[in-house]
């Protein structure tokens, strides 16, 4: 598996370097900071660090087809991506008073995955589960997007999604839709509770099989001008006001 860019290659060198094998930054004459401190932890962990000059490097990624990694000019070869348990998930938030997990229904753009992953982490968000069919999953577009903190919430993979919704019910969670035809706004519900938020794909929403077995759906105030967000700035407004009422009441 690969991971691409400066930011995500330097964040999984200093929470877990054992995770790679090697790592090809693009030689130049005044090496960027960032790219000079990845070879320097590389180095101090034993891991293998290749220079490439641009004619070596354009060919590699060419033939790769991973253009996006040209740019920034750092590649690194890990471990495949390790997915969680769900009940691995669930029995590590037992303990926090009011842990949220995120549900992703088919959100198959590893852009919005990413940024998703991202805002989870940033305001507490104790785990996410996605599909095992029809999803995204966690590769380099996700880990780049992210800017590694994919690496820093624990992701499951599911193969039915209405019986994680059953298993999660069984263990006390509430579980919240997000519909455009909801009743209900956001900042009108409590998620000082144990909540499974669940997030319906780009331009479908969420499936009418998932919303059945809902205890509630909400959705986002926004002006009559327009209807719709895009996937993950949903995730990150809903995500806020969980954030916001159980930090600030």
């Amino acid at each position: 598996m690969l991971v691409i860019g400066k930011n995500p290659v330097l964040e999984l060198l200093k929470s877990n370097p054992k995770e790679f094998n090697k790592i090809v930054l693009l030689k130049t004459l005044k090496p960027e900071a960032k790219s000079v401190r990845i070879k320097e932890i590389a180095e101090e962990n034993g891991i293998q660090v290749l220079m490439l000059r641009t004619r070596e490097f354009l060919n590699f990624f060419d033939r790769k087809n991973k253009d996006e990694g040209i740019t920034q000019g750092v590649i690194g070869f890990i471990k495949d991506f390790k997915y969680a348990d769900l009940r691995e998930i669930v029995e590590g938030a037992s303990e926090i008073k009011y842990p949220l997990l995120l549900l992703l229904d088919e959100i198959t753009d590893p852009h919005n995955l990413g940024a998703i992953i991202r805002s989870a982490v940033c305001l507490g968000c104790d785990g996410i589960v996605i599909p095992r069919h029809n999803s995204a999953e966690v590769n380099h577009t996700v880990l780049k997007t992210s800017s590694g903190a994919a690496n820093k919430i624990k992701i499951a993979k599911e193969t039915n999604l209405v019986n994680t919704i059953v298993y999660l019910k069984k263990h006390g969670y509430f579980i919240m839709g997000t519909d455009l035809k909801a009743d209900k706004y956001t900042y009108e519900r409590d998620f000082k509770k144990p909540i499974a938020l669940i997030l319906g794909s780009e331009g479908k929403g969420m499936r009418d099989i998932l919303k059945k077995n809902c205890d509630e759906l909400v959705r986002i105030p926004m002006t009559s001008t327009f209807d719709s967000l895009n996937v993950s700035v949903s995730a990150g407004v809903i995500l806020y006001e969980s954030f916001r009422q159980k930090q600030f009441g």
